[in-house]
């Protein structure tokens, strides 16, 4: 079940659905000098850039809250939380996500890099693939839009409309 204290895995083998620990950083904190606790997040994508790996992780949460229902991948099933590495049942709000290089501090607990504590089930694999794909297609309905009004602005400016 549960380890915080899981080795960390080589940095390059961390893969979509894997649950580990991060510092993810929280608006809420007050003072800079505030270090956010570490918390399960599960990777929602893992890519590479040249030679540098990156992560794209999702917060999780275990406070019950109705904030971004509906982009969220909820670990309740005793099975799946086991799975997880999670204690308790977990929101991984995929509304709020960060992209990381795979050697980023915030993985850092008392072993230096990523620890993966479990890992998300095949029907939560499922839910939070629907997820990415509606991300990224709301992704591309914006910029769609935002190069469709860049064009109309420059049209009316070369009106001499402003």
């Amino acid at each position: 079940m549960y380890n915080p204290y899981q080795a960390p895995v080589a940095a390059d083998q961390l893969d979509r659905g894997d649950v580990v620990l991060f510092r993810f950083p929280l608006a809420e904190q007050g003072m800079e000098t505030d270090v956010p606790k570490r918390r399960p997040c599960v990777v929602f994508d893992a890519f590479s850039w040249g030679r540098e790996r990156f992560v794209e992780l999702a917060y999780g949460t275990s406070a019950g809250s109705r904030a971004n229902t509906g982009h969220e991948v909820l670990v309740k099933h005793p099975s799946a939380r086991a799975a997880a590495g999670l204690a308790k049942p977990t929101r991984f709000v995929c509304a709020r996500r960060i992209i990381v290089h795979v050697q980023n501090p915030g993985f850092h607990g008392r072993t230096q890099g990523p620890s993966v504590i479990g890992r998300l089930d095949a029907p939560l694999m499922e839910r939070m693939n629907a997820l990415r794909a509606r991300v990224r297609n709301e992704a591309d309905i914006a910029v769609g839009y935002r190069t469709r009004m860049r064009g109309e602005e420059q049209t009316r400016e070369e009106r001499g409309f402003r």
